[in-house]
């Protein structure tokens, strides 16, 4: 799999038992590629609170890190935030 990437190959490797994925391995290139895009879509959202005059706060901004590093899932991050501010 590594000279596969390591020869441009950027195809997703799936991993797992009894034929369901469990894992995907992918190049290093694609996953800096996805957590760019997802520090990139935090700024938008950071900067339209800041253009409405709010701010994310700090506990905030570090669920919102963990997202963007792929450490929890895009749910998990919304239902942090919303326990967060008592939303059900």
């Amino acid at each position: 799999m590594l000279e596969r990437f390591r020869r441009g190959d950027r195809t997703p490797v799936g991993v797992g038992s009894h034929r369901k994925t469990e894992a995907v391995m992918v190049p290093l290139a694609v996953f800096e590629e996805l957590t760019a895009e997802r520090t990139r879509a935090l700024t938008s959202a950071t900067g339209s609170l800041r253009a409405e005059g709010l701010e994310a706060g700090p506990e905030a901004e570090d669920i919102f890190d963990r997202w963007a590093r792929g450490e929890i899932t895009t749910a998990q991050m919304r239902q942090l935030i919303r326990d967060r501010h008592g939303v059900e």
